[in-house]
Protein backbone atom coordinates (compact mmCIF):
# COMPACT_ATOMS: atom_id res chain seq x y z
CA UNK A 1 0.00 0.00 0.00
CA UNK A 2 2.92 2.51 0.79
CA UNK A 3 4.38 1.60 -2.54
CA UNK A 4 1.23 2.56 -4.26
CA UNK A 5 0.68 5.62 -2.17
CA UNK A 6 4.38 6.98 -3.25
CA UNK A 7 3.90 6.44 -6.52
CA UNK A 8 0.40 8.69 -6.83
CA UNK A 9 2.27 11.16 -4.93
CA UNK A 10 5.58 10.94 -6.85
CA UNK A 11 2.82 11.35 -10.41
CA UNK A 12 1.09 13.97 -8.56
CA UNK A 13 4.40 15.85 -8.01
CA UNK A 14 5.13 16.00 -12.07
CA UNK A 15 2.05 18.32 -11.75
CA UNK A 16 1.19 19.69 -14.73
CA UNK A 17 2.27 23.14 -14.32
CA UNK A 18 5.81 21.59 -15.10
CA UNK A 19 4.34 20.99 -18.67
CA UNK A 20 2.87 24.09 -20.42
CA UNK A 21 -0.06 22.58 -22.68
CA UNK A 22 0.09 25.29 -25.67
CA UNK A 23 4.55 24.30 -26.01
CA UNK A 24 2.93 21.33 -28.41
CA UNK A 25 0.04 22.74 -29.56
CA UNK A 26 0.92 23.55 -32.60
CA UNK A 27 2.32 19.91 -33.49
CA UNK A 28 -0.89 18.64 -31.92
CA UNK A 29 -3.45 20.01 -34.48
CA UNK A 30 -0.81 19.36 -37.31
CA UNK A 31 -0.76 15.19 -36.19
CA UNK A 32 -4.59 15.43 -35.54
CA UNK A 33 -5.63 17.18 -38.82
CA UNK A 34 -3.44 14.19 -40.65
CA UNK A 35 -4.91 11.55 -38.66
CA UNK A 36 -8.66 12.98 -39.46
CA UNK A 37 -8.02 13.72 -42.81
CA UNK A 38 -6.18 9.90 -43.97
CA UNK A 39 -9.26 8.48 -41.42
CA UNK A 40 -11.62 9.34 -43.34
CA UNK A 41 -10.40 9.12 -46.47
CA UNK A 42 -10.46 5.24 -45.41
CA UNK A 43 -13.94 5.36 -44.79
CA UNK A 44 -14.79 7.18 -48.10
CA UNK A 45 -12.69 4.83 -50.29
CA UNK A 46 -10.39 7.02 -51.38
CA UNK A 47 -7.82 5.42 -49.86
CA UNK A 48 -7.19 1.25 -50.00
CA UNK A 49 -9.23 0.44 -53.51
CA UNK A 50 -7.24 -0.59 -56.28
CA UNK A 51 -7.75 -0.19 -59.73
CA UNK A 52 -8.90 -3.07 -62.11
CA UNK A 53 -6.04 -2.71 -64.35
CA UNK A 54 -3.61 -3.36 -61.19
CA UNK A 55 -5.80 -6.67 -60.33
CA UNK A 56 -5.77 -8.13 -63.30
CA UNK A 57 -1.99 -8.12 -63.22
CA UNK A 58 -0.21 -11.34 -62.10
CA UNK A 59 0.54 -10.67 -58.33
CA UNK A 60 5.16 -11.41 -59.28
CA UNK A 61 4.31 -8.17 -61.81
CA UNK A 62 2.27 -5.88 -58.88
CA UNK A 63 4.61 -2.92 -57.51
CA UNK A 64 5.17 -2.62 -53.82
CA UNK A 65 2.60 0.30 -53.50
CA UNK A 66 0.07 -1.57 -55.23
CA UNK A 67 0.50 -4.81 -53.13
CA UNK A 68 0.29 -2.81 -49.98
CA UNK A 69 -2.91 -1.21 -51.16
CA UNK A 70 -4.44 -4.38 -52.29
CA UNK A 71 -3.53 -6.16 -48.58
CA UNK A 72 -4.69 -3.16 -46.47
CA UNK A 73 -8.07 -2.80 -48.88
CA UNK A 74 -8.70 -6.67 -48.52
CA UNK A 75 -9.95 -6.56 -45.27
CA UNK A 76 -12.84 -3.90 -44.96
CA UNK A 77 -12.98 -4.28 -41.29
CA UNK A 78 -8.81 -4.03 -40.72
CA UNK A 79 -9.46 -0.72 -42.88
CA UNK A 80 -12.30 0.38 -40.68
CA UNK A 81 -10.40 -0.30 -37.59
CA UNK A 82 -7.32 1.90 -38.40
CA UNK A 83 -9.58 4.38 -39.75
CA UNK A 84 -11.26 4.63 -36.38
CA UNK A 85 -7.99 4.65 -34.37
CA UNK A 86 -6.42 7.43 -36.76
CA UNK A 87 -9.78 9.89 -35.77
CA UNK A 88 -9.99 8.41 -32.40
CA UNK A 89 -6.23 9.28 -31.84
CA UNK A 90 -6.70 12.96 -33.52
CA UNK A 91 -9.37 13.72 -31.27
CA UNK A 92 -7.11 12.95 -28.42
CA UNK A 93 -4.56 14.87 -29.71
CA UNK A 94 -6.34 17.98 -29.79
CA UNK A 95 -7.91 17.63 -25.88
CA UNK A 96 -4.70 19.04 -23.44
CA UNK A 97 -5.73 15.84 -20.82
CA UNK A 98 -5.36 13.27 -23.61
CA UNK A 99 -2.96 14.75 -25.78
CA UNK A 100 -0.55 12.25 -24.56
CA UNK A 101 -3.04 9.49 -24.61
CA UNK A 102 -3.61 10.26 -28.57
CA UNK A 103 0.23 10.31 -29.07
CA UNK A 104 0.58 6.92 -27.80
CA UNK A 105 -2.03 5.32 -29.33
CA UNK A 106 -1.22 7.34 -32.72
CA UNK A 107 2.93 5.90 -32.94
CA UNK A 108 2.83 2.57 -33.83
CA UNK A 109 0.48 3.47 -36.51
CA UNK A 110 2.91 6.25 -37.31
CA UNK A 111 6.07 4.21 -37.17
CA UNK A 112 3.98 1.50 -39.45
CA UNK A 113 2.88 4.00 -42.24
CA UNK A 114 6.78 5.39 -42.28
CA UNK A 115 8.04 1.61 -42.93
CA UNK A 116 5.47 0.83 -45.32
CA UNK A 117 5.63 4.39 -47.51
CA UNK A 118 9.33 3.69 -47.56
CA UNK A 119 9.90 -0.01 -47.92
CA UNK A 120 7.10 -0.51 -50.01
CA UNK A 121 7.57 2.51 -52.35
CA UNK A 122 4.78 4.79 -51.82
CA UNK A 123 4.78 8.02 -53.53
CA UNK A 124 6.95 10.91 -52.06
CA UNK A 125 4.09 13.04 -50.95
CA UNK A 126 2.34 10.41 -48.76
CA UNK A 127 5.71 9.67 -47.68
CA UNK A 128 6.74 12.89 -46.51
CA UNK A 129 3.14 13.44 -44.84
CA UNK A 130 3.47 10.33 -43.02
CA UNK A 131 6.87 11.27 -41.96
CA UNK A 132 5.55 14.88 -40.47
CA UNK A 133 2.67 12.94 -38.74
CA UNK A 134 5.50 10.65 -37.07
CA UNK A 135 7.41 13.74 -35.93
CA UNK A 136 4.58 15.75 -34.70
CA UNK A 137 3.78 12.48 -32.61
CA UNK A 138 7.11 12.59 -31.63
CA UNK A 139 7.69 16.06 -30.27
CA UNK A 140 4.40 15.40 -28.53
CA UNK A 141 5.35 12.39 -26.61
CA UNK A 142 8.68 14.17 -25.82
CA UNK A 143 6.74 16.64 -23.53
CA UNK A 144 5.96 13.84 -21.22
CA UNK A 145 9.38 12.36 -21.72
CA UNK A 146 10.08 12.46 -17.44
CA UNK A 147 6.55 10.92 -17.00
CA UNK A 148 7.06 8.14 -18.84
CA UNK A 149 10.53 7.18 -17.78
CA UNK A 150 9.15 6.92 -14.22
CA UNK A 151 6.16 4.91 -15.72
CA UNK A 152 8.45 2.39 -17.78
CA UNK A 153 11.74 1.88 -16.36
CA UNK A 154 10.26 0.78 -12.74
CA UNK A 155 11.93 0.89 -9.80
CA UNK A 156 12.80 -2.75 -9.12
CA UNK A 157 15.36 -4.73 -7.45
CA UNK A 158 17.24 -5.66 -8.65
CA UNK A 159 17.80 -4.03 -11.52
CA UNK A 160 19.37 -6.31 -13.68
CA UNK A 161 18.65 -9.54 -14.69
CA UNK A 162 20.44 -12.63 -12.97
CA UNK A 163 22.91 -14.54 -14.27
CA UNK A 164 20.16 -17.44 -14.70
CA UNK A 165 17.69 -15.02 -16.28
CA UNK A 166 20.26 -14.19 -18.66
CA UNK A 167 21.05 -17.95 -19.40
CA UNK A 168 17.43 -18.76 -20.04
CA UNK A 169 17.30 -15.75 -22.44
CA UNK A 170 19.72 -16.51 -24.16
CA UNK A 171 18.98 -20.20 -24.42
CA UNK A 172 15.48 -19.18 -25.94
CA UNK A 173 17.46 -16.87 -28.37
CA UNK A 174 19.56 -19.25 -30.07
CA UNK A 175 16.91 -22.25 -30.07
CA UNK A 176 14.33 -19.67 -31.62
CA UNK A 177 17.27 -19.10 -34.60
CA UNK A 178 17.87 -22.45 -34.69
CA UNK A 179 14.31 -23.88 -35.08
CA UNK A 180 13.15 -21.60 -37.02
CA UNK A 181 16.58 -21.70 -39.53
CA UNK A 182 15.80 -25.25 -39.70
CA UNK A 183 11.93 -25.00 -40.38
CA UNK A 184 12.73 -22.27 -43.59
CA UNK A 185 15.60 -24.27 -44.81
CA UNK A 186 14.82 -28.10 -44.37
CA UNK A 187 11.10 -28.38 -43.46
CA UNK A 188 9.66 -25.71 -46.32
CA UNK A 189 12.35 -25.97 -48.29
CA UNK A 190 14.46 -29.29 -50.46
CA UNK A 191 15.56 -27.06 -53.21
CA UNK A 192 16.61 -29.15 -56.34
CA UNK A 193 17.69 -27.53 -59.85
CA UNK A 194 14.31 -27.54 -61.55
CA UNK A 195 12.75 -25.45 -59.03
CA UNK A 196 10.78 -22.86 -60.66
CA UNK A 197 8.22 -21.75 -63.33
CA UNK A 198 7.87 -23.83 -66.41
CA UNK A 199 5.62 -23.97 -69.20
CA UNK A 200 4.20 -26.82 -70.83
CA UNK A 201 5.10 -26.64 -74.48
CA UNK A 202 3.43 -29.69 -75.56
CA UNK A 203 1.21 -32.33 -75.01
CA UNK A 204 1.13 -35.64 -77.04
CA UNK A 205 -0.67 -38.68 -76.44
CA UNK A 206 -3.58 -37.63 -74.25
CA UNK A 207 -7.31 -37.76 -73.80
CA UNK A 208 -9.22 -34.97 -75.28
CA UNK A 209 -10.82 -34.54 -71.94
CA UNK A 210 -7.37 -34.53 -69.95
CA UNK A 211 -6.85 -31.61 -68.01
CA UNK A 212 -5.23 -28.32 -70.19
CA UNK A 213 -1.96 -28.32 -68.51
CA UNK A 214 -0.09 -24.76 -69.48
CA UNK A 215 2.31 -23.89 -66.62
CA UNK A 216 4.39 -26.22 -63.46
CA UNK A 217 5.74 -24.91 -60.69
CA UNK A 218 8.40 -26.99 -58.54
CA UNK A 219 7.94 -24.77 -55.51
CA UNK A 220 11.32 -24.02 -53.68
CA UNK A 221 9.79 -22.56 -50.86
CA UNK A 222 7.44 -25.61 -50.16
CA UNK A 223 9.52 -28.98 -50.22
CA UNK A 224 8.61 -31.58 -52.33
CA UNK A 225 5.72 -29.36 -53.68
CA UNK A 226 4.37 -29.15 -57.48
CA UNK A 227 1.52 -27.22 -58.33
CA UNK A 228 -0.32 -27.94 -62.44
CA UNK A 229 -2.26 -25.01 -63.19
CA UNK A 230 -4.65 -25.12 -66.31
CA UNK A 231 -5.52 -22.49 -68.60
CA UNK A 232 -8.28 -21.07 -66.75
CA UNK A 233 -6.32 -20.81 -63.31
CA UNK A 234 -7.33 -24.43 -61.78
CA UNK A 235 -4.71 -25.83 -59.59
CA UNK A 236 -3.42 -29.44 -58.80
CA UNK A 237 -1.06 -30.12 -56.57
CA UNK A 238 1.47 -33.62 -56.39
CA UNK A 239 4.43 -34.06 -54.62
CA UNK A 240 7.74 -34.72 -56.36
CA UNK A 241 11.58 -35.42 -56.52
CA UNK A 242 14.26 -34.89 -58.66
CA UNK A 243 17.34 -36.61 -58.39
CA UNK A 244 20.58 -37.25 -61.31
CA UNK A 245 18.18 -36.04 -63.83
CA UNK A 246 14.84 -38.18 -63.15
CA UNK A 247 11.36 -36.44 -62.21
CA UNK A 248 8.64 -38.69 -60.36
CA UNK A 249 5.66 -37.17 -59.35
CA UNK A 250 3.03 -38.45 -57.58
CA UNK A 251 -0.60 -38.13 -56.54
CA UNK A 252 -0.50 -36.06 -53.13
CA UNK A 253 1.65 -33.78 -51.58
CA UNK A 254 3.97 -35.35 -48.71
CA UNK A 255 2.41 -38.92 -49.08
CA UNK A 256 4.44 -40.19 -52.02
CA UNK A 257 1.32 -42.44 -52.54
CA UNK A 258 0.23 -43.12 -56.40
CA UNK A 259 2.72 -42.27 -58.81
CA UNK A 260 1.54 -40.26 -61.82
CA UNK A 261 4.03 -39.06 -64.18
CA UNK A 262 7.71 -40.16 -64.46
CA UNK A 263 9.89 -38.29 -66.13
CA UNK A 264 13.47 -36.66 -66.97
CA UNK A 265 15.41 -33.76 -67.81
CA UNK A 266 16.63 -33.43 -71.72
CA UNK A 267 20.00 -32.64 -72.74
CA UNK A 268 18.61 -29.43 -73.82
CA UNK A 269 17.27 -28.44 -70.36
CA UNK A 270 13.82 -29.31 -70.70
CA UNK A 271 12.20 -31.36 -68.92
CA UNK A 272 10.02 -34.57 -70.81
CA UNK A 273 7.05 -36.15 -68.40
CA UNK A 274 5.95 -39.30 -68.88
CA UNK A 275 2.26 -39.95 -67.60
CA UNK A 276 1.88 -43.09 -66.01
CA UNK A 277 -1.42 -45.16 -67.94
CA UNK A 278 -3.53 -45.23 -64.71
CA UNK A 279 -3.56 -41.94 -64.79
CA UNK A 280 -4.13 -40.91 -68.53
CA UNK A 281 -0.82 -41.72 -70.19
CA UNK A 282 0.87 -39.40 -72.54
CA UNK A 283 3.45 -36.88 -72.05
CA UNK A 284 4.20 -33.13 -71.21
CA UNK A 285 6.97 -31.22 -72.34
CA UNK A 286 7.89 -28.39 -70.02
CA UNK A 287 10.58 -25.20 -71.11
CA UNK A 288 11.51 -23.39 -68.13
CA UNK A 289 10.20 -20.07 -67.51
CA UNK A 290 12.42 -18.34 -64.61
CA UNK A 291 14.16 -20.18 -61.81
CA UNK A 292 12.25 -20.11 -58.36
CA UNK A 293 12.81 -16.67 -56.15
CA UNK A 294 12.72 -14.90 -59.51
CA UNK A 295 9.84 -12.83 -61.23
CA UNK A 296 9.04 -13.55 -64.36
CA UNK A 297 9.24 -10.19 -66.66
Amino acid sequence: MNDILGLMSDLNSDTTSEIDPTASLPTRWIAATLCIFYGFAKLNGSQFTVLDSELSRPLGQVSGFWLTWYYFGYSAAYGTAIALLQILAGILLVVPRTALLGALVLLPIAVNIVLVDVFFGVDLDGTLAAIVLLGCVCVTISMYAPRLKRAVLLDATPTRPTVRALIGLGTVIVTGFAVTWWVANYNNRAPTKIDGVWSVTAQSGRDASAADWRTVFFERNRAQLVVFRTANGVDAAHDFAFENGHVRIWQTWLKKDSLIMDGHQLPDGRLQLDIVPSSGGGTLTLQRVSESGRRAR
